[in-house]
């Protein structure tokens, strides 16, 4: 979905003063983006009660808790009536709270509503053969009734004045969001790339596992959580085996603590071999510090990989440990690749 044509789109509706379909294309904007608050908040402009919006969010939020439903739900509905309250509505002579200033219209009605009360306005001509009492006992009662239809036109034009500002805003907010998510997506693409082509030249069966984690990770069904888990956790061993071959009994590690270096503990493996090079500059210190913060993740997604694929995993979780794996991994091949500053100085 090319969310910069629909940014575009919505431009031109706003100009062509087509609110409805610029509502339109911004629920379609929000849905393609994810952006579920502001989905919900332009939902609430084409339909009339709750029911309609949470189920709405139910189709697009599938694995989102109810909190985070009613959470959407309760502000949605906060935003929709600083819409649609006016100042101007209501019997003056009521308490405050008692007044009602709340017009509940759908965008798609708004311009329907205000074209019906223009003709009924127009159509409020005097009838001939009236007696001159008539005629003024008539005028006053349509001039009442002018007023308080004009009253309701006005509501519906600054109702409507709002909705498109609201579009506007957002079209104009997503606009930047993309500029600025395209320049931090160039950085990503650097640290995947980077990644990809070291193992590439030096450990094609690790690329190979590389390039299966990440199509995983384009997966949105769940069953592939799991599993996204499990490459993640093949990837790191492999990594270890190429680094650091499996060897049978203890080794002496460098904190002064034997550690198994079999084959399955591919962790204690890393870490031993980069304890053997992070021995001396400032970068290969700051990549060691940086294996001692992410061993503890790393051994959680192990955990929760080698349950297997009925593994109760998240997406979230399982593409947090993918972009674990890729910036550490990053940070690898320029420590292994590039010289340290202070070996230059």
């Amino acid at each position: 979905m090319d969310l910069k044509k629909i940014i575009a789109r919505i431009y031109d509706h706003l100009e062509n003063d087509a609110t409805e379909k610029a509502v339109m294309a911004c629920i379609r904007l929000a849905r393609g983006a994810e952006d579920h608050l502001n989905t919900a908040i332009f939902l609430r402009e084409i339909h009339h009660n709750n029911k309609d919006v949470i189920r709405a969010l139910h189709d697009d939020m599938p694995q989102h808790k109810q909190d985070a439903i009613k959470f959407l739900v309760e502000v949605s509905l906060n935003r929709w009536m600083e819409t649609h309250t006016v100042d101007f509505w209501g019997d003056k002579n009521l308490p405050a709270s008692q007044q009602r200033n709340l017009l509940g219209v759908t965008v798609g009605e708004i311009d329907q509503e205000i074209d019906q009360w223009e003709k009924v306005i127009s159509g409020m001509t005097l009838p001939q053969g009236m007696s001159p009492f008539d005629i003024a006992a008539f005028t006053d009662d349509r001039e009442r009734e002018k007023s308080e239809i004009r009253l309701r036109m006005k509501a519906l034009h600054q109702i409507k004045t709002r909705i498109k500002a609201k579009c506007l805003n957002y079209a104009i907010q997503m606009e930047r969001q993309i500029v600025a998510q395209e320049k931090g997506i160039h950085f990503l693409d650097e640290v995947q790339n980077t990644v990809n082509n070291y193992f590439k030249s030096h450990n094609y069966d690790i690329f190979k596992k590389l390039m299966k984690a990440s199509e995983l990770a384009l997966s949105r069904e769940t069953e592939d959580a799991a599993l996204l888990l499990t490459e993640v956790r093949r990837v790191l061993k492999a990594v270890a085996d190429h680094f650091y071959p499996a060897k049978s009994g203890l080794v002496m590690c460098i904190d002064g603590t034997e550690r198994s270096m079999t084959e399955e503990q591919y962790l204690n493996r890393l870490q031993q071999y980069l304890s053997q090079r992070t021995t001396g500059g400032s970068a290969r210190e700051l990549l060691r510090s940086e294996l001692d913060a992410l061993a503890a993740f790393i051994r959680r997604i192990n955990d929760m990989a080698s349950k297997g694929v009925h593994a109760n995993v998240t997406l979230a979780e399982s593409r947090q440990g993918v972009v674990g794996l890729y910036f550490f991994l990053f940070n690898l091949c320029q420590n292994l690749t590039l010289p340290d500053p202070a070996d230059l100085e």
